[in-house]
């Protein structure tokens, strides 16, 4: 009887290890897809930022404001307004 109890409890244990490496595996594998994917995506913004000439877009910048300096006062001022509106502290966090 403690032959039968012995191979019973092998048997379950056996079991779990193969349920524990097909998991291993599963997790490796979903790792792996999700590691290529996120190195992708790094490579191809990099790639778009490498190509982008900032001094270029600055003076395009600079162009347009000097050209409308009332829109780009008001554009300036509504972003402000934006940002203040997002960091502004609510009361409660005031009280606290």
């Amino acid at each position: 009887m403690e032959e039968r109890t012995r191979s019973e409890g092998e048997g379950a244990d056996g079991e779990t290890a193969g349920r524990f490496n097909r998991a291993k595996d599963y997790v490796g594998d979903k790792y792996s897809k999700a590691s290529d994917a996120m190195r992708d995506g790094y490579n191809s913004v990099r790639e778009k930022v490498e190509d982008v000439d900032f001094g270029a877009i600055g003076d395009q910048v600079r162009t347009y404001v000097r050209s409308n300096p009332g829109k780009a006062l008001l554009i300036s001022v509504g972003v402000g307004f934006l940002v203040g509106l997002l960091l502004r502290r609510t009361e409660s966090e005031d009280e606290e």
